[in-house]
This record gives structure tokens, C-alpha cells and sequence, in this order.
């Protein structure tokens, strides 16, 4: 008699509806929306990160005191900036140190840009080991801390709506989420889903409302 296996669930934290278990990607430890921001995140950071290095002047005049000996304050400092971009320092090199020491192979060279698109390129790797949560919640924490330093305004939006695409014959039920290009962002508008594969441009919106609609009919 075959043994019955249960499907794995998703290690990573939700903080929508907690509570709720996602169900894990085939082979791996996280469900199809956390493996997805975990590539996004990565995707996303080096440009975060040059973003939150031009934040690191202040613009204003330093509260601290000036060297001693001299009339000349101290160069104006965003201490949050500051204590970010270390971390992302110490959580990129820690992350790429990892994977190195775990397949057997050369790591990227030491700057944001190179070790991101290295990441990327073992990410199904990190989804599928058993830390894979940890791995997406520090890239998440990364990402949503950059936006809070550079434009809290830039933070996806949620939706009060969940995702009606069909994942496995049933709909998705996933938390649907926005971001909306501002004048002079570079970053096109999306809706995504937080477990499933979904992403829309501006040009899909219109017809996935109306899916959506005909979805919710039929639930």
C-alpha cells in the first residue's frame, strides 16, 4: 500500500491572513507567491540599494557636534539609510557566502548588483531548502525598509479582493496587491498575487477585472 504524503507547506511568514497555511511549489519549501517575491526581491534590490546609498545626505545641518579643533560640522548623515545599507551588506554577503560553501562554488564579486543577479540564479535552490523562509523574509525585510527610507508612498498596495485564477482546479484565494508608477519612476504598475504566479501590466488590467468578476459569479 502506497504511503500517503502530505503536501509540503510554505515556510515563509504571510502578513496577510497569518494564519492561513499556503500550500509549498512542488520540491519546494515555498508557495508560488513567496518563490516569485523571492526572485522579484532579488531582482529588485541593487536598484533599492543605489536608491538608499543617495539617501545617506541628510541635506540638512548636522545636530552633532563639530570636530574638535575645527569650525567645520560634521557632513550631514541619514543614520537610517546608513544602518540599512549595512545590512544589506552583512544579509547579501551572508546569503551568497551560504550558497557558495553549500554547492561548492565561486561566489559573485562583493557589490549588490553582482550578488543579486547571482542569487537569482540559485533561487530555486534557497526556495527548496529548509530555511527557505528565512531567506525570503530578509529579502522582504530588505525591500520594505528600502521604500520606507526612500518613499514610504511606494509600497504596494492592497487590494480588497482576493485572487480568483485557478491553481489546481480550485481558485487561488491568495491576497491580490498593487504598485502604481509615480511621474519619473522607471517601475511599471502591477497587480500581483502573494501566492500565485499572477502579474498584470496596465494593459491587462481592464480584462482581468472583468474575469475577475465573471470569477466571483461563479464562486
Amino acid at each position: 500500500m502506497k504511503r500517503r504524503t502530505d503536501p509540503a507547506l510554505c515556510l515563509a511568514t504571510h502578513r496577510h491572513d497569518p494564519d492561513r497555511p499556503r500550500t509549498a511549489t512542488d520540491g519546494l519549501n515555498l508557495c508560488p507567491g513567496c518563490h516569485a517575491a523571492l526572485g522579484r526581491n532579488l531582482h529588485d534590490l541593487p536598484e533599492l540599494h543605489a536608491d538608499v546609498l543617495a539617501q545617506l545626505p541628510t541635506g540638512s545641518i548636522s545636530s552633532g557636534p563639530a570636530v574638535s579643533g575645527s569650525r567645520t560640522p560634521l557632513l550631514p548623515y541619514n543614520p537610517r539609510a546608513g544602518d540599512l545599507l549595512a545590512q544589506m551588506r552583512h544579509d547579501l554577503r551572508w546569503l551568497t557566502s551560504l550558497v557558495s560553501a553549500e554547492r561548492g562554488i565561486s561566489g559573485p564579486p562583493p557589490n549588490p548588483g553582482a550578488q543579486c543577479a547571482w542569487l537569482e540564479r540559485h533561487a530555486d535552490w534557497l526556495a527548496a531548502r529548509p530555511d527557505a523562509g528565512a531567506y525570503k523574509d530578509t529579502l522582504a525585510e530588505l525591500v520594505g525598509r528600502s521604500y520606507g527610507v526612500i518613499d514610504p508612498g511606494r509600497l504596494p498596495l492592497v487590494l480588497p479582493v482576493r485572487c480568483v485564477e485557478l491553481v489546481d482546479g480550485e481558485p487561488c484565494g491568495g491576497v491580490l496587491k498593487a504598485t502604481v508608477r509615480r511621474d519619473d519612476d522607471p517601475t511599471p504598475s502591477v497587480i500581483f498575487c502573494d501566492m500565485c504566479d499572477l502579474s498584470l501590466d496596465t494593459t491587462q488590467w481592464h480584462r482581468f477585472g472583468r474575469r475577475y468578476q465573471r470569477g466571483r459569479m461563479a464562486g
